[in-house]
């Protein structure tokens, strides 16, 4: 067993630009500030949220993959890096790294390039399945460029300036947007596009779409990525991200550990400050990654 959590140092912060190094600043003082949570029989899942700059360009980017099309659940949709929360999996953020491991091939346990900023509140999918966001820090943008996809689940890895879905605005510096009314934005809206569905019984939800360089943000990876963007910039979206009357996602969470509380099932995160429990401290070292090409990832 080996110690993995690596914590962001000042050191790591200086060498970011201005805008990102108040970001990360920000991302480091937040706190979850929820109550002890015992999902109970809900299905718990972890997503792995890697922020890092990338070279010559200011700015923060968040790691994002494109599903396999030959997925049976969400094929070819934005997702981040992450999965299921197993019985076997001693926290919510083991979850998120193993699965990270196992899509991308992010390296296991303690890495120099990989360093634990913060965990959010949890969300609740539209599938009643309860989603532990992990914010890390890469430091080193080689490392970005080693990930390579798993091809059995991720069809591409990419990126996405995290300032993006709160100016609605895109640069040409960014890259090349997909296609307006073609496969990947079949929208007529130039940037952002929205729906309103019901929610669990009294709520409405807002499903949020952003046009990307891949397939749309859109659904719960937007409401993450969101809610990592408001915190880290310090100001909210310019969208308007919540249907009238919209339940606030941690309030979700409680109604369906309420509706479906029995026994755990998967290990907790100690939710009060956003920590985790101390089982994760230590994460068994892997020699292989099965099922992961090595072909090298897309340039990020």
């Amino acid at each position: 067993m080996l110690d993995f959590r690596n914590t962001v140092q000042e050191q790591h912060i200086r060498s970011l630009s201005d805008s990102s190094q108040e970001c990360i600043r920000r991302l480091l003082q937040h706190r979850a500030e929820v109550d002890d949570i015992d999902i109970g029989n809900n299905r718990a899942a972890a997503v792995f949220v890697g922020l890092f700059e990338r070279p010559g360009m200011e700015g923060l980017h968040v790691l994002l993959t494109t599903r396999a099309k030959t997925m049976r659940a969400h094929p070819n949709q934005t997702a981040f890096p992450g999965g299921k929360v197993d019985p076997t999996d001693i926290s919510p953020e083991f979850a998120a790294r193993r699965e990270a491991f196992e899509e991308v091939g992010l390296p296991m346990g303690y890495h120099r390039d990989l360093h634990y900023v913060t965990q959010l509140e949890p969300f609740l999918s539209k599938y009643k399945i309860i989603v532990f966001p992990v914010i890390y820090l890469i430091s080193n943008h080689e490392l970005v460029k080693s990930l390579a996809p798993s091809p059995d689940e991720v069809g591409a890895i990419w990126s996405m300036p995290l300032e993006y879905c709160l100016t609605a605005q895109w640069k040409e510096e960014w890259g090349t947007l997909a296609e307006r009314g073609g496969p990947d934005w079949p929208y007529e809206e130039e940037i952002y596009n929205h729906t309103d569905t019901d929610w669990l019984k009294t709520s409405g939800y807002r499903m949020n779409r952003f046009r990307t360089t891949h397939t749309p943000m859109k659904g719960l990876t937007c409401d993450i990525t969101l809610t990592v963007a408001e915190i880290a910039y310090g100001r909210p979206t310019v969208v308007a991200r919540y249907a009238d009357g919209q339940m606030p996602f941690y309030d979700a969470v409680k109604v369906a550990v309420a509706e479906g509380k029995v026994n755990p099932q998967v290990p907790q995160a100690s939710a009060r400050h956003g920590e985790i429990t101390d089982a994760a401290s230590t994460l068994p070292a892997l020699e292989t990654r099965h099922g992961v090409n090595d072909t090298p990832a897309p340039a990020l």
